[in-house]
């Protein structure tokens, strides 16, 4: 896939907003067997990687980006205030 291909199928399939694409092509490794009576040589496929910038109105909602009941951080209680909530080890 080119560049244009990438950013035009994550804009269409997944409605991603895609900033840029870059890509880089990787050459597979060779490798030597060694048998008993022969040598044979062989090859993996070559492949390529592509690395997508989003737009910064895309948020990250995965898992682990917020771990609670870290100390030091802030917390939203019942009423809507925020507090600092100091941990004592």
């Amino acid at each position: 896939m080119t560049k244009h291909e990438v950013k035009e199928y994550l804009t269409k399939i997944y409605n991603l907003p895609v900033v840029t694409v870059r890509t880089q092509n990787y050459l597979g490794k060779r490798m030597k067997i060694i048998g008993k009576r022969t040598i044979a040589y062989g090859k993996r496929p070559d492949y390529k990687k592509a690395f997508v910038t989003f737009d910064a109105t895309l948020a990250d909602v995965g898992l682990g980006s917020r771990v609670d009941g870290l100390p030091g951080e802030e917390q939203v209680v019942e009423g809507g205030e925020q507090q600092q909530q100091q941990i004592e080890a």
